[in-house]
């Protein structure tokens, strides 16, 4: 069984140095420790599906919520990345792509409540079994569907649970699982508390609670903002737009698709071409997400003409941004991306929603622009001696891969790899 520490636990009486402070004094764990209705390191049931259609009817799908609506969720806490419904389009694009074997755990008490659920998968690279959450470049926040059950989740709660839960999982060599949140609603992450790793990147987000002043001020250059779009109106019928039905989001996602193809091209970085697997999610998850009636796919337009689009979605009055594309070979001088982002935060705004969340990444624009940071964490897991060698591999290629070297190489390569392929 792998270890993500050297805490051995014992079923017989905690150690309590291995209480973090930060989590539960000490007080308080001594009078829960002595309350013999409580257990500091319960036992679970634990089941693993390999497809979304047997999961139970315990686990959240995406679902229209109105921005004014109370959307807590007390029980479960999530983020949309974790529905069924967003797990269904990566089993159907992702998994075949990668060869992947889904994962979906339920975690329960003794009495059968739900605890914690992971939507976890197993593929295969060089030979090494890798598990990692339903992710793979299209989830901002890899978290678990977390309960409110009563758990007081501390780092000896997390190493207990951690433990049970990787023997009901199939074998694996090696275990990486990032962007993970610590909080989910008013709820700890148990899987944060076991982060041993910095993230490669935090979230960002607006708020849209403060007042719109308030909101701007938060902003990089709001009034060059807009005068451009000032400018853009002289130029004709300029216009923000959402989509309607299935025509405007084909017509917008193809625009999307073709535009960071482009930025893919002109950055010499890989590509849908590499990865095809990317196009035929958002295929899918604009089809299933606009059914479940919280796609969100806006548009700036000049004349008719789409000049950037953000693909988004919504989970009561939260609003997820996950790919903005902008036409940069004949607008960039209007900034349309800024734009779209302008506008887009004055009707959420309107319309009651609390957050602008633009995910996961340390572009400059979004430290610029936002002014709520969600940090992130990353947990390893070397279960097998293929499993550290695998992570071995990885740093030497991670640290090579940041040398001036293979930033001046690597361009080079999809350059020549582009130009064969013509």
């Amino acid at each position: 069984m792998a270890s993500i520490s050297s805490i051995q636990l014992s079923r017989g009486e905690p150690d309590l140095s291995l209480i973090d402070p930060v989590q539960i004094p000490k007080s308080e764990y001594l009078a829960l420790s002595s309350d013999p209705h409580i257990s500091l390191c319960p036992t679970y049931n634990i089941r693993c599906f390999k497809s979304v259609r047997d999961v139970s009817g315990d686990w959240p799908a995406a679902e229209k919520d109105g921005p004014g609506k109370l959307y807590s969720h007390a029980s479960p806490n999530y983020h949309i990345f974790q529905t069924t419904t967003f797990l269904k389009v990566w089993e159907e694009t992702y998994a075949p792509a990668l060869k992947a074997e889904l994962c979906l755990v339920e975690v329960r008490t003794e009495d059968g409540r739900p605890v914690i659920f992971l939507p976890l998968a197993i593929f295969i690279r060089n030979g090494t079994r890798i598990l990692s959450f339903t992710d793979q470049g299209v989830a901002d926040y890899n978290s678990p569907v977390l309960f409110a059950c009563g758990i007081i989740w501390t780092r000896l709660q997390a190493e207990n649970i951690w433990q049970q839960i990787q023997k009901a999982l199939p074998v694996f060599d090696f275990a990486d699982f990032n962007n993970m949140p610590e909080k989910l609603g008013n709820l700890t992450n148990p899987i944060f508390l076991l982060a041993n790793k910095s993230n490669s990147a935090d979230s960002h987000a607006n708020i849209l609670s403060h007042d719109w002043d308030s909101i701007q001020k938060s902003l990089v250059r709001p009034k060059i903002i807009r005068r451009k779009l000032r400018r853009l109106h002289e130029l004709g019928d300029c216009a923000f737009v959402t989509t309607k039905n299935e025509a405007e989001n084909q017509a917008l996602l193809e625009f999307m698709l073709r535009e960071k193809q482009q930025r893919f091209i002109e950055t010499h970085v890989p590509g849908f071409e590499k990865y095809p697997e990317k196009i035929r999610y958002f295929n899918e998850a604009t089809r299933a997400f606009q059914s479940a009636g919280v796609l969100h796919f806006s548009a700036l337009k000049l004349n008719g003409e789409i000049l950037a689009c953000m693909w988004g979605l919504v989970s009561g009055p939260h609003y997820y941004g996950i790919m903005i594309a902008s036409n940069l070979k004949n607008w960039a001088k209007y900034s349309p991306g800024h734009i779209l982002h302008y506008l887009l935060i004055k009707e959420l705004k309107e319309q009651g929603y609390n957050c602008l969340d633009l995910g996961v990444g340390d572009e400059e624009w979004k430290l610029q622009n936002c002014d709520l940071i969600i940090p992130l964490k990353r947990l390893t897991v070397c279960a097998t001696l293929r499993g550290r060698l695998y992570e071995m591999h990885k740093d030497i290629m991670s640290r090579l891969r940041s040398t001036a070297f293979w930033q001046g190489v690597r361009p080079l390569k999809w350059r020549l790899i582009r130009g064969f392929t013509r």
